[in-house]
Protein backbone atom coordinates (compact mmCIF):
# COMPACT_ATOMS: atom_id res chain seq x y z
CA UNK A 1 0.00 0.00 0.00
CA UNK A 2 2.49 2.32 0.78
CA UNK A 3 5.29 1.69 -1.76
CA UNK A 4 5.41 3.44 -5.27
CA UNK A 5 5.73 1.71 -8.25
CA UNK A 6 8.55 2.39 -10.09
CA UNK A 7 10.42 1.93 -13.35
CA UNK A 8 11.95 -1.42 -12.29
CA UNK A 9 8.73 -2.76 -10.86
CA UNK A 10 7.81 -4.66 -14.03
CA UNK A 11 4.59 -2.58 -14.49
CA UNK A 12 2.69 -0.98 -17.09
CA UNK A 13 0.82 1.34 -18.26
CA UNK A 14 -2.37 -0.30 -18.09
CA UNK A 15 -1.08 -1.97 -14.40
CA UNK A 16 -0.39 1.64 -13.11
CA UNK A 17 -3.79 3.67 -14.44
CA UNK A 18 -5.22 0.70 -12.24
CA UNK A 19 -2.93 0.60 -9.11
CA UNK A 20 -1.24 4.31 -9.25
CA UNK A 21 -2.63 7.06 -6.36
CA UNK A 22 -5.73 5.30 -6.28
CA UNK A 23 -4.42 2.40 -4.79
CA UNK A 24 -2.48 4.47 -2.33
CA UNK A 25 -5.68 5.90 -1.28
CA UNK A 26 -7.27 2.88 -0.89
CA UNK A 27 -9.72 2.60 -3.76
CA UNK A 28 -10.69 -0.34 -5.41
CA UNK A 29 -11.21 0.26 -9.18
CA UNK A 30 -12.72 -2.84 -9.63
CA UNK A 31 -12.71 -4.60 -12.79
CA UNK A 32 -13.52 -3.05 -16.23
CA UNK A 33 -16.92 -4.41 -17.66
CA UNK A 34 -15.75 -6.69 -20.30
CA UNK A 35 -12.97 -8.12 -18.01
CA UNK A 36 -13.95 -11.55 -16.32
CA UNK A 37 -10.69 -11.50 -13.99
CA UNK A 38 -10.88 -10.56 -10.39
CA UNK A 39 -10.02 -7.69 -8.29
CA UNK A 40 -6.34 -8.56 -6.65
CA UNK A 41 -6.23 -9.10 -3.76
CA UNK A 42 -5.44 -6.63 -1.02
CA UNK A 43 -5.82 -3.21 -3.13
CA UNK A 44 -8.67 -1.90 -1.49
CA UNK A 45 -12.21 -1.85 -0.47
CA UNK A 46 -13.52 1.66 -1.49
CA UNK A 47 -16.02 1.70 -3.90
CA UNK A 48 -16.15 5.14 -4.26
CA UNK A 49 -14.64 8.85 -3.73
CA UNK A 50 -15.49 12.01 -2.62
CA UNK A 51 -12.68 14.53 -2.77
CA UNK A 52 -12.85 17.96 -1.95
CA UNK A 53 -10.61 20.33 -3.02
CA UNK A 54 -10.26 23.78 -0.56
CA UNK A 55 -9.22 25.86 -3.63
CA UNK A 56 -6.31 28.42 -2.89
CA UNK A 57 -4.11 26.96 -0.47
CA UNK A 58 -5.70 26.64 3.84
CA UNK A 59 -3.10 27.20 6.44
CA UNK A 60 -2.12 23.98 8.04
CA UNK A 61 -1.30 26.19 10.98
CA UNK A 62 -4.88 27.86 11.47
CA UNK A 63 -7.05 24.53 10.76
CA UNK A 64 -5.32 20.70 11.38
CA UNK A 65 -1.40 21.75 12.41
CA UNK A 66 -1.70 24.64 14.57
CA UNK A 67 1.36 25.51 16.97
CA UNK A 68 0.00 26.76 20.30
CA UNK A 69 3.77 27.02 21.90
CA UNK A 70 5.28 28.38 19.13
CA UNK A 71 6.23 32.19 18.83
CA UNK A 72 3.64 34.65 18.11
CA UNK A 73 4.53 34.91 14.42
CA UNK A 74 4.12 31.51 14.10
CA UNK A 75 1.01 30.60 15.83
CA UNK A 76 -1.15 33.29 15.26
CA UNK A 77 -3.89 34.17 16.90
CA UNK A 78 -6.02 31.33 16.93
CA UNK A 79 -6.46 28.73 19.86
CA UNK A 80 -6.57 25.43 20.19
CA UNK A 81 -9.18 23.58 21.01
CA UNK A 82 -9.68 19.77 22.17
CA UNK A 83 -11.14 17.28 19.41
CA UNK A 84 -12.67 13.64 20.10
CA UNK A 85 -9.40 12.32 19.60
CA UNK A 86 -7.43 12.27 23.08
CA UNK A 87 -4.16 14.39 22.25
CA UNK A 88 -5.09 16.00 19.78
CA UNK A 89 -5.83 19.56 18.76
CA UNK A 90 -6.85 21.45 16.23
CA UNK A 91 -8.36 25.43 16.04
CA UNK A 92 -10.87 27.02 17.73
CA UNK A 93 -12.66 27.76 14.08
CA UNK A 94 -13.23 24.02 13.61
CA UNK A 95 -15.54 22.89 16.85
CA UNK A 96 -17.50 20.65 14.52
CA UNK A 97 -15.12 19.15 12.58
CA UNK A 98 -13.17 18.64 16.46
CA UNK A 99 -15.95 16.61 17.31
CA UNK A 100 -16.03 14.38 14.47
CA UNK A 101 -12.02 13.83 14.38
CA UNK A 102 -12.66 9.83 15.09
CA UNK A 103 -13.58 9.51 12.13
CA UNK A 104 -11.02 10.81 10.02
CA UNK A 105 -7.34 11.14 10.00
CA UNK A 106 -5.00 14.49 9.47
CA UNK A 107 -2.07 13.45 7.28
CA UNK A 108 0.49 16.82 7.97
CA UNK A 109 3.59 15.49 5.95
CA UNK A 110 2.40 16.24 2.38
CA UNK A 111 5.29 18.18 0.57
CA UNK A 112 5.68 18.41 -2.92
CA UNK A 113 7.75 21.42 -4.93
CA UNK A 114 4.94 23.43 -6.74
CA UNK A 115 5.36 26.66 -5.53
CA UNK A 116 2.41 28.70 -8.03
CA UNK A 117 -1.31 27.98 -7.71
CA UNK A 118 -1.59 26.65 -10.92
CA UNK A 119 1.59 23.82 -10.70
CA UNK A 120 0.09 23.35 -7.09
CA UNK A 121 -2.85 22.52 -8.61
CA UNK A 122 -1.48 20.33 -11.14
CA UNK A 123 0.39 18.54 -8.70
CA UNK A 124 -1.80 17.49 -6.15
CA UNK A 125 -4.51 16.55 -8.93
CA UNK A 126 -3.09 14.54 -11.30
CA UNK A 127 -0.31 13.18 -8.21
CA UNK A 128 2.43 13.80 -10.96
CA UNK A 129 5.50 16.26 -10.63
CA UNK A 130 5.04 19.56 -12.66
CA UNK A 131 7.92 19.70 -15.40
CA UNK A 132 7.95 23.90 -14.52
CA UNK A 133 6.64 23.67 -10.73
CA UNK A 134 7.60 27.59 -9.83
CA UNK A 135 6.41 28.97 -13.04
CA UNK A 136 2.38 29.22 -13.79
CA UNK A 137 1.02 26.95 -16.57
CA UNK A 138 -1.24 29.26 -18.45
CA UNK A 139 -3.22 27.00 -20.39
CA UNK A 140 -4.54 23.01 -20.84
CA UNK A 141 -2.29 21.07 -22.85
CA UNK A 142 -3.32 17.48 -24.83
CA UNK A 143 0.18 15.65 -23.09
CA UNK A 144 -1.18 16.95 -19.51
CA UNK A 145 -1.29 14.37 -17.42
CA UNK A 146 -4.45 13.15 -16.25
CA UNK A 147 -6.55 13.76 -12.83
CA UNK A 148 -7.55 11.31 -10.78
CA UNK A 149 -10.97 11.32 -11.28
CA UNK A 150 -9.99 11.11 -15.18
CA UNK A 151 -8.54 7.66 -14.65
CA UNK A 152 -11.14 6.15 -12.78
CA UNK A 153 -13.61 7.07 -15.54
CA UNK A 154 -10.73 5.16 -18.48
CA UNK A 155 -10.84 2.08 -15.76
CA UNK A 156 -14.28 1.87 -15.11
CA UNK A 157 -16.18 3.62 -18.42
CA UNK A 158 -20.20 4.72 -17.88
CA UNK A 159 -21.99 1.96 -15.98
CA UNK A 160 -26.10 2.41 -15.82
CA UNK A 161 -25.81 5.58 -18.12
CA UNK A 162 -24.06 7.31 -14.76
CA UNK A 163 -20.75 8.95 -15.67
CA UNK A 164 -18.07 8.01 -13.60
CA UNK A 165 -16.89 10.92 -12.24
CA UNK A 166 -18.37 14.45 -11.52
CA UNK A 167 -16.98 17.70 -10.64
CA UNK A 168 -18.78 20.70 -8.82
CA UNK A 169 -19.95 23.23 -8.90
CA UNK A 170 -17.60 23.90 -11.87
CA UNK A 171 -14.53 23.67 -13.12
CA UNK A 172 -11.78 26.17 -11.73
CA UNK A 173 -11.31 29.41 -13.73
CA UNK A 174 -8.64 32.06 -13.32
CA UNK A 175 -5.71 34.24 -14.26
CA UNK A 176 -3.18 33.86 -15.20
CA UNK A 177 -4.96 30.74 -17.28
CA UNK A 178 -6.42 31.09 -20.14
CA UNK A 179 -9.56 28.42 -19.78
CA UNK A 180 -9.75 25.77 -16.55
CA UNK A 181 -6.83 25.18 -15.24
CA UNK A 182 -4.46 21.99 -15.40
CA UNK A 183 -4.90 19.13 -13.89
CA UNK A 184 -8.64 18.89 -13.55
CA UNK A 185 -9.04 16.90 -16.94
CA UNK A 186 -8.37 13.71 -18.25
CA UNK A 187 -5.60 14.96 -19.97
CA UNK A 188 -3.85 12.84 -22.43
CA UNK A 189 -6.31 10.25 -21.74
CA UNK A 190 -8.96 12.07 -23.79
CA UNK A 191 -12.17 14.22 -23.55
CA UNK A 192 -13.51 11.09 -22.90
CA UNK A 193 -12.58 11.13 -19.65
CA UNK A 194 -13.12 14.27 -18.71
CA UNK A 195 -15.40 15.00 -15.77
CA UNK A 196 -19.06 15.92 -16.19
CA UNK A 197 -19.60 19.07 -14.60
CA UNK A 198 -22.79 19.79 -12.23
CA UNK A 199 -22.36 23.52 -11.99
CA UNK A 200 -23.60 25.85 -9.00
CA UNK A 201 -25.25 29.12 -9.15
CA UNK A 202 -23.04 30.79 -6.31
CA UNK A 203 -26.10 33.20 -5.13
CA UNK A 204 -28.90 30.66 -4.62
CA UNK A 205 -26.82 27.37 -4.36
CA UNK A 206 -28.72 25.56 -6.37
CA UNK A 207 -27.40 23.03 -8.97
CA UNK A 208 -27.90 22.01 -12.45
CA UNK A 209 -26.70 19.55 -14.90
CA UNK A 210 -27.60 21.18 -18.19
CA UNK A 211 -27.27 17.89 -20.19
CA UNK A 212 -29.85 16.08 -18.43
CA UNK A 213 -32.25 18.56 -18.86
CA UNK A 214 -34.83 17.82 -21.75
CA UNK A 215 -37.24 19.83 -23.16
CA UNK A 216 -40.61 19.09 -22.35
CA UNK A 217 -41.66 17.62 -25.48
CA UNK A 218 -38.27 15.37 -26.62
CA UNK A 219 -40.30 11.95 -25.40
CA UNK A 220 -38.32 8.96 -25.24
CA UNK A 221 -39.05 7.94 -29.09
CA UNK A 222 -38.40 10.86 -30.83
CA UNK A 223 -34.94 11.08 -28.31
CA UNK A 224 -34.45 7.18 -29.93
CA UNK A 225 -35.41 8.27 -33.23
CA UNK A 226 -32.53 11.09 -33.78
CA UNK A 227 -30.54 8.68 -32.03
CA UNK A 228 -30.79 6.10 -34.70
CA UNK A 229 -30.55 8.92 -37.50
CA UNK A 230 -27.15 9.86 -35.97
CA UNK A 231 -26.31 6.68 -36.59
CA UNK A 232 -26.61 5.78 -39.52
CA UNK A 233 -24.48 9.37 -40.59
CA UNK A 234 -21.98 7.95 -38.44
CA UNK A 235 -21.58 4.24 -39.94
CA UNK A 236 -21.29 6.49 -43.49
CA UNK A 237 -18.62 8.21 -42.07
CA UNK A 238 -16.69 5.82 -40.13
CA UNK A 239 -16.28 3.80 -44.17
CA UNK A 240 -14.86 7.36 -45.34
CA UNK A 241 -12.68 8.14 -41.83
CA UNK A 242 -11.71 5.45 -39.19
CA UNK A 243 -9.16 8.04 -37.27
CA UNK A 244 -8.95 7.52 -33.70
CA UNK A 245 -10.65 11.10 -33.44
CA UNK A 246 -13.31 9.79 -35.13
CA UNK A 247 -13.29 6.89 -32.47
CA UNK A 248 -13.32 9.12 -29.53
CA UNK A 249 -16.61 11.49 -31.56
CA UNK A 250 -18.40 8.40 -31.48
CA UNK A 251 -17.27 7.14 -27.85
CA UNK A 252 -18.67 11.31 -26.79
CA UNK A 253 -21.71 10.66 -28.61
CA UNK A 254 -22.46 7.46 -26.73
CA UNK A 255 -21.87 9.06 -23.52
CA UNK A 256 -23.96 12.34 -24.27
CA UNK A 257 -27.30 9.87 -25.57
CA UNK A 258 -26.69 7.70 -22.24
CA UNK A 259 -26.77 10.35 -19.88
CA UNK A 260 -29.96 12.31 -21.25
CA UNK A 261 -33.20 11.76 -19.62
CA UNK A 262 -31.52 10.21 -16.78
CA UNK A 263 -33.62 10.03 -13.96
CA UNK A 264 -30.48 8.96 -11.56
CA UNK A 265 -28.59 12.00 -11.79
CA UNK A 266 -31.40 14.22 -12.10
CA UNK A 267 -33.03 13.00 -9.15
CA UNK A 268 -29.45 13.53 -7.46
CA UNK A 269 -28.78 17.02 -8.32
CA UNK A 270 -32.35 17.40 -7.28
CA UNK A 271 -31.60 18.58 -3.69
CA UNK A 272 -35.40 19.57 -3.67
CA UNK A 273 -35.90 15.80 -2.52
CA UNK A 274 -33.79 16.60 0.71
CA UNK A 275 -35.37 17.89 3.67
CA UNK A 276 -35.54 20.99 4.95
CA UNK A 277 -33.73 19.91 7.98
CA UNK A 278 -30.95 17.81 6.00
CA UNK A 279 -30.27 21.17 3.71
CA UNK A 280 -30.01 23.18 6.83
CA UNK A 281 -27.29 20.40 8.47
CA UNK A 282 -24.99 21.51 5.42
CA UNK A 283 -25.38 25.19 5.11
CA UNK A 284 -27.20 27.15 2.57
CA UNK A 285 -24.12 28.10 1.23
CA UNK A 286 -22.54 27.01 -2.48
CA UNK A 287 -20.09 24.95 -0.73
CA UNK A 288 -22.36 22.95 1.87
CA UNK A 289 -25.04 22.54 -0.71
CA UNK A 290 -22.34 20.94 -2.89
CA UNK A 291 -21.14 18.53 -0.06
CA UNK A 292 -24.71 17.39 0.03
CA UNK A 293 -25.04 16.91 -3.53
CA UNK A 294 -21.83 14.78 -3.49
CA UNK A 295 -23.26 12.11 -0.79
CA UNK A 296 -26.72 12.09 -3.28
CA UNK A 297 -24.31 11.61 -6.12
CA UNK A 298 -22.41 8.65 -4.79
CA UNK A 299 -25.37 7.27 -3.12
CA UNK A 300 -26.76 7.40 -6.41
CA UNK A 301 -23.73 5.26 -8.20
CA UNK A 302 -20.97 7.54 -8.62
CA UNK A 303 -17.69 6.34 -8.55
CA UNK A 304 -15.81 9.70 -7.81
CA UNK A 305 -17.20 13.24 -7.07
CA UNK A 306 -15.11 16.35 -6.93
CA UNK A 307 -16.20 18.99 -4.43
CA UNK A 308 -13.94 22.45 -5.48
CA UNK A 309 -14.40 25.62 -3.00
CA UNK A 310 -15.18 28.51 -5.21
CA UNK A 311 -16.04 31.92 -3.59
CA UNK A 312 -19.45 32.51 -4.13
CA UNK A 313 -18.61 36.41 -3.79
CA UNK A 314 -15.44 38.61 -4.27
CA UNK A 315 -13.09 37.92 -0.94
CA UNK A 316 -11.73 41.39 -0.68
CA UNK A 317 -8.43 42.96 0.34
CA UNK A 318 -5.91 39.68 0.94
CA UNK A 319 -7.69 37.02 -0.09
CA UNK A 320 -9.15 35.06 -2.85
CA UNK A 321 -10.53 31.42 -2.48
CA UNK A 322 -8.60 30.13 0.78
CA UNK A 323 -5.38 31.71 -0.51
CA UNK A 324 -5.18 34.31 2.24
CA UNK A 325 -1.93 36.31 1.39
CA UNK A 326 -3.33 39.52 3.86
CA UNK A 327 -5.69 39.92 6.45
CA UNK A 328 -6.14 36.00 7.11
CA UNK A 329 -7.61 35.79 10.62
CA UNK A 330 -10.27 38.19 8.78
CA UNK A 331 -10.62 36.01 6.39
CA UNK A 332 -11.23 32.89 8.08
CA UNK A 333 -13.61 34.29 10.67
CA UNK A 334 -15.51 35.80 8.28
CA UNK A 335 -16.18 33.74 5.26
CA UNK A 336 -13.93 30.66 4.98
CA UNK A 337 -13.88 28.38 8.41
CA UNK A 338 -17.65 28.64 9.13
CA UNK A 339 -19.08 27.21 5.91
CA UNK A 340 -16.28 24.74 5.84
CA UNK A 341 -16.44 23.28 9.35
CA UNK A 342 -20.51 23.13 8.63
CA UNK A 343 -20.60 21.04 5.41
CA UNK A 344 -17.53 19.09 6.70
CA UNK A 345 -18.68 17.83 9.65
CA UNK A 346 -22.13 17.18 8.17
CA UNK A 347 -20.65 15.03 4.94
CA UNK A 348 -18.87 13.20 7.59
CA UNK A 349 -21.85 12.74 9.84
CA UNK A 350 -24.12 11.93 7.03
CA UNK A 351 -21.25 9.49 5.64
CA UNK A 352 -21.25 7.85 9.11
CA UNK A 353 -25.27 7.24 9.94
CA UNK A 354 -26.01 5.85 6.56
CA UNK A 355 -23.47 3.22 6.46
CA UNK A 356 -21.65 4.95 3.19
CA UNK A 357 -18.23 5.17 5.11
CA UNK A 358 -17.05 2.02 4.92
CA UNK A 359 -16.58 1.78 1.49
CA UNK A 360 -16.31 5.70 0.38
CA UNK A 361 -13.03 7.13 0.75
CA UNK A 362 -12.87 10.72 1.83
CA UNK A 363 -10.05 12.94 0.87
CA UNK A 364 -9.94 17.17 2.00
CA UNK A 365 -6.95 18.42 0.25
CA UNK A 366 -5.61 21.68 -1.44
CA UNK A 367 -3.07 22.75 -3.37
CA UNK A 368 -0.10 23.39 -0.78
CA UNK A 369 -0.15 24.61 2.64
CA UNK A 370 1.16 28.46 3.59
CA UNK A 371 4.38 29.71 5.43
CA UNK A 372 4.85 29.18 9.15
CA UNK A 373 5.16 33.31 9.50
CA UNK A 374 3.24 35.36 9.26
CA UNK A 375 3.83 38.50 6.54
CA UNK A 376 3.67 42.12 6.85
CA UNK A 377 0.04 41.70 5.28
CA UNK A 378 -1.16 39.97 8.29
CA UNK A 379 -1.20 36.90 5.80
CA UNK A 380 0.69 33.98 5.07
CA UNK A 381 2.30 33.30 1.69
CA UNK A 382 2.58 29.88 0.05
CA UNK A 383 4.51 27.13 1.22
CA UNK A 384 4.42 23.42 -0.70
CA UNK A 385 6.92 21.81 1.70
CA UNK A 386 3.85 21.33 3.95
CA UNK A 387 0.24 20.70 3.88
CA UNK A 388 -2.29 19.30 6.06
CA UNK A 389 -4.69 16.92 4.28
CA UNK A 390 -7.91 14.98 5.57
CA UNK A 391 -9.28 11.07 5.43
CA UNK A 392 -12.34 9.32 6.26
CA UNK A 393 -11.54 6.64 7.86
CA UNK A 394 -12.77 4.08 5.68
CA UNK A 395 -12.16 0.70 6.09
CA UNK A 396 -9.14 0.53 4.57
CA UNK A 397 -7.53 3.12 6.98
CA UNK A 398 -9.00 1.54 9.77
CA UNK A 399 -6.85 -1.75 8.66
CA UNK A 400 -3.81 -0.13 7.76
CA UNK A 401 -4.11 2.14 11.42
CA UNK A 402 -1.54 -0.03 13.55
CA UNK A 403 1.35 0.04 10.90
CA UNK A 404 0.55 3.82 10.25
CA UNK A 405 0.76 4.88 14.06
CA UNK A 406 4.31 3.41 14.51
CA UNK A 407 5.69 5.62 11.63
CA UNK A 408 5.47 9.04 13.85
CA UNK A 409 6.97 12.15 12.15
CA UNK A 410 10.00 13.47 13.70
CA UNK A 411 9.43 17.15 12.14
CA UNK A 412 8.92 19.36 15.26
CA UNK A 413 5.38 20.78 13.00
CA UNK A 414 4.47 17.52 11.76
CA UNK A 415 3.53 15.45 15.02
CA UNK A 416 1.01 13.29 13.62
CA UNK A 417 1.37 9.59 12.07
CA UNK A 418 1.72 8.41 8.33
CA UNK A 419 -1.02 7.59 5.90
CA UNK A 420 -1.98 6.63 3.02
CA UNK A 421 -2.82 9.93 0.81
CA UNK A 422 -2.59 11.96 -2.43
CA UNK A 423 0.64 13.85 -3.14
CA UNK A 424 3.98 12.82 -2.12
CA UNK A 425 3.55 11.21 1.25
CA UNK A 426 6.93 9.87 2.08
CA UNK A 427 6.71 6.27 4.66
CA UNK A 428 9.86 6.70 6.41
CA UNK A 429 9.43 9.48 9.12
CA UNK A 430 10.32 12.98 7.64
CA UNK A 431 13.67 14.81 8.10
CA UNK A 432 13.99 18.23 9.80
CA UNK A 433 17.18 20.63 8.64
CA UNK A 434 16.96 23.17 11.01
CA UNK A 435 14.55 25.93 12.11
CA UNK A 436 11.28 24.75 12.03
CA UNK A 437 11.93 21.91 9.83
CA UNK A 438 11.34 21.41 5.84
CA UNK A 439 10.12 17.78 4.94
CA UNK A 440 12.29 16.23 2.59
CA UNK A 441 10.85 16.63 -0.88
CA UNK A 442 9.52 12.90 -2.01
CA UNK A 443 8.03 11.65 -4.89
CA UNK A 444 4.57 11.61 -5.33
CA UNK A 445 2.17 8.86 -5.81
CA UNK A 446 2.17 8.52 -9.39
CA UNK A 447 4.98 7.73 -11.79
CA UNK A 448 6.98 7.87 -15.00
CA UNK A 449 4.81 4.91 -15.78
CA UNK A 450 2.23 6.75 -16.34
CA UNK A 451 3.06 8.41 -19.82
CA UNK A 452 1.10 9.73 -22.73
CA UNK A 453 1.30 7.75 -26.30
Amino acid sequence: MFQWMSNSSGGTRRTWLRFGLLGSLGLALGQPRASAASPERGFGHAKRCILVFLNGGPSQLDTWDIKPTASSEVRGELKPIATSVPGIQVSELFPRVARQLDKLKIVRTVTHTASVHTTGVYTMLTGTHHATPKVDQTRTMPTDHPYLGSIVSRHQGWQASLPPFVSLPMLFQAPPVDGIWPGQNAGFLGRRCDPFVITGDKQTARFSAPAVNLRPDMISERLHNRRALLGKFDATLRELDRSPVTEQKDQLWDQAFSILGNSDVRNAVDLSHETAASRERYGHHLFGQGLLLARRLVEAGESFVTVYWIDPTPAGAGGGEYDSHGRIYWHMRNRLATPTDQALSALVSDLWERGLHEDTLLVVMSEFGRTPRLNADAGRDHWPQAQSILLGRSRDLRRNGSRQDRQTCRLPHCRSSHAAGPGAIDPAPCRSSGGLGTPRPTRPANSSLLRPG
